[in-house]
């Protein structure tokens, strides 16, 4: 046994570091190897000076491991968080993220060896593909790093002028590959790797400026969400009009690339609408400019009256550009520009990006209206009046408006990014996020509240996309004429007949708890998917549904609006639907019956002594959380038309499982989080690291979260407490001591 610092201990933690810096090495790179020789990956990983790079990493997890006690203060100091998030985003944008997209893969590597190999490119490009923008990193993170320790101003002044360097150099370095090789880019590498340096700028400003020993965050973004609310929503909406009427663009994203003054030049003299003419002339930006004025005015000078002329503006703002943009892609598909055949296609981020920013001004106004002010807590003897724990302190957006300001951000994104996607991404969003997202919802109920561990989940689902299925005439047995309808009238049938199995799943069960009841839902899992198997003559076996499950419509006469044409109409409906959930969700969960289930959860045998009837409650949770299921799978058999029993395995209820764990246990925004991260990072990793090994970087991405945050994305309060205590904060006041310890101990 080895004494002094290389114990035993600390030489395994060694290994063990090098060996994980070993297998990165294995993992992270280009090199896959061939069937004739299975050693060609490990050889170019091994021998190769590269593995010095890797184990380089290793030795660095080694010593914030070893020393992590006397690191951690360091990391508590003002600036530090967002300097570090700074350079990761930095990092990010050159390791995953495209620079230039006419190179095919475009990403910062491609676009440095071809700017190395071009002459007449700029030298200060160059030099920023070749070395600088390594140093650069390089030389932030360490003078940030002295800066901190040695808590010196005048280094922590040097690394903000760095950040500002950083942005200036890669936004112009980008700028000149563009110039000088021209073609249509639309990547977002340098626009991500500017945001990171200017973070970074921040940072080192905060912590130059700062007078406190350690940072606060929550009491940071909640005096700078509540210092006047709705006015960061302004800050935000300002900066993405700018962007969507300056250089986005607005037409023929593909082909021309034309911005707002591109599009207005594009159909001068054409037969486009005179309001949508002078939209684009004049109008459009004049909107802008009176909005950012009238919000901010609102939220400044908290005026319930000028907030709500600030809602009413930023909504007929968002209409007329929604109908400019309607007019401009009617017209462009009447001509067939570019291909296009109809409105709504052929419309580039530009628009969309200026409906987002007319939302988030509005809901800015809305705030300013509707923010009531912080309460004060009680005056104390000796003690400075504050804010109460909730608006400074208790908890992240505790104030004013701060919550609000997260849902406009949140909705903005929602309605307003999808129709910037590719066509691929759409589809990810729509039949795996958004369909998973509602799964992981509903079963929230049933493992985050009540605390029932149901592995047979994902037979609710198949429930409600078969009776969708038969109620319009697919399988081969049909239902009468009389009860032939569209999808869409088949959701109160398939809720139905979901609540009628949850309650047949449930009703057995009762008395199991733990591992024993994960056992029983499991096998009712299986016996659905084998049902479906071998009813040939009710499910169509493995063959699925014949015909296809037709899509849905809406059919009242003097309207008709018919889903199908592209995946955004899908999403679109099922954004309504995830939004009617959680609001119904939100209101049960503080309800007597979600207080009930959270009585069960922490303790079945309390809760039933407390006069909690045990039985009708855990009833209640396995047929609604299988009701959402079955929602659920109405909209994936209208959406995707065929499917069959493999769709219906058991892996997808441990997914979904996994999803409610990884986002937070009993929290609704915990479970939405983690499905949505958990179904985009593999189609992420699709394009980033080979086939063989995605699913290794999920598993390390899932034993990372569990280690450094087992409480979930997201935690909902009470599991957060239970982890980490209710009172993290320091305490002001004296706390009693024995009678033998402290100062008085030695007058005895």
């Amino acid at each position: 046994m080895k004494t002094g610092f290389w114990t035993s201990t600390t030489l395994k933690r060694l290994g063990g570091c090098l060996a994980v810096g070993f297998a990165l090495a294995l993992l992270i790179g280009p090199q896959e190897g061939t069937k004739d020789d299975y050693g060609y990956a490990f050889r170019q990983a091994v021998f190769d000076p590269r593995i010095f790079v890797f184990l380089g990493i290793g030795l660095l997890i080694f010593v914030f491991l070893t020393f992590w006690p006397q690191i951690t203060p360091y990391l508590k100091k003002p600036g530090v968080r967002p300097i570090a998030i700074g350079l990761l985003t930095v990092i990010v944008s050159m390791t995953l993220m495209h620079w230039y997209d006419p190179l095919g893969d475009g990403k910062f590597s491609t676009v440095a060896t071809a700017a190395g190999q071009t002459a007449g490119l700029s030298p200060l490009a160059q030099a920023f593909f070749g070395w600088g923008s390594w140093a650069l990193i390089l030389l932030a993170l360490v003078l940030s790093a002295v800066a901190v320790v040695l808590q010196n101003r005048i280094l922590a002044w040097v690394v903000a002028a760095i950040g500002v360097l950083g942005a200036v150099l890669a936004w112009t370095s980008h700028a000149a590959i563009v110039a000088f090789a021209g073609g249509i880019d639309h990547s977002l590498g340098a626009g991500v790797a500017v945001i990171g340096y200017l973070t970074v700028s921040a940072g080192a400003a905060a912590q130059a400026l700062s007078n406190r020993e350690s940072a606060d965050t929550k009491l940071f973004v909640n005096k700078w969400v509540g210092w006047r609310p709705g006015m960061p929503l302004a800050i935000v909406g300002l900066v993405v009009g700018i962007l969507g009427f300056g250089p986005a663009t607005w037409f023929s994203p593909n082909t021309r690339n034309a911005t707002i003054a591109d599009t207005r030049e594009l159909f001068r003299g054409t037969e486009l609408a005179p309001l949508s003419v002078q939209y684009l002339a004049w109008l459009g930006i004049l909107l802008l400019v009176l909005n950012v004025l009238l919000a901010g005015a609102a939220c400044y000078l908290k005026n319930r009256a000028m907030g709500w002329a600030a809602a009413a503006l930023g909504a007929v703002s968002l209409i007329l550009t929604l109908i400019t943009m309607y007019n401009i892609s009617a017209l462009g598909g009447s001509l067939n520009v570019d291909g296009a055949t109809g409105p709504w296609q052929n419309l580039g981020t530009g628009g969309w990006m200026a409906c987002a920013a007319f939302f988030l001004l509005a809901g800015a106004g809305v705030i300013a209206a509707t923010a009531k002010p912080a309460t004060a807590m009680p005056a104390v003897p000796g003690v400075p009046q504050a804010l109460s724990s909730d608006a400074v302190g208790g908890r992240m957006l505790g104030s004013p408006g701060g919550i609000k300001t997260l849902i406009f951000v949140a909705f903005a994104a929602a309605l307003f990014y999808p129709p910037t996607a590719t066509t691929f991404w759409q589809s990810v969003l729509v039949s795996q996020i958004g369909v998973f997202v509602l799964l992981a919802v509903g079963l929230n109920v049933v493992v985050g509240w009540a605390g029932l561990l149901d592995l047979g989940y994902i037979a609710f689902y198949a429930i409600g996309s078969y009776v969708t299925a038969y109620l319009v005439g697919s399988l081969p047995i049909k239902p009468p004429d009389w009860l032939l309808m569209s999808p869409l009238l088949a959701i109160p049938f398939a809720i139905g007949a979901c609540l009628i199995a949850g309650v047949a799943l449930g009703a057995p069960t009762l008395r199991l708890r733990g591992d024993y009841l994960a056992i029983v839902t499991l096998g009712f899992g299986e016996i659905i998917r084998i049902i479906a198997i071998n009813a040939e003559g009710v499910t169509n076996s493995t063959r699925g549904p014949s015909p296809q499950v037709p899509h849905p419509v809406i059919d009242v006469g003097f309207i008709r609006f018919e889903w199908g044409l592209n995946q955004l109409q899908y999403w679109y409906l099922l954004l309504v639907i995830i939004v009617i959930v959680v609001l119904l969700f939100h209101r049960l969960e503080g309800s007597r019956l979600g207080r009930a289930w959270a009585a069960v959860r922490e303790d079945e045998v309390a809760a039933q002594a407390s006069g909690v009837n045990t039985t009708r409650v855990k009833l209640m949770a396995f047929a609604i959380g299988a009701s959402t299921s079955g929602l659920a799978g109405v909209f994936f058999a209208s959406q995707v038309g065929y499917f069959n029993p493999d769709n219906f395995i058991l892996s997808y209820s441990i997914l979904i499982v996994a999803y409610v764990v990884f986002g937070g246990m009993g929290s609704l925004p915990g479970a939405m989080a983690g499905a949505a991260v958990l179904t985009w990072l593999p189609e992420f990793l699709r394009d980033q690291v080979p086939a063989e090994d995605r699913q290794l970087w999920i598993g390390a991405v899932l034993v990372v979260m569990m280690i450094f945050r087992p409480q979930g994305l997201i935690p909902a309060r009470r599991r957060a407490a239970e982890l980490k205590g209710l009172d993290t904060s320091p305490r002001t006041e004296t706390r009693a001591v024995a009678a033998d310890e402290g100062l008085g101990a030695a007058e005895r």
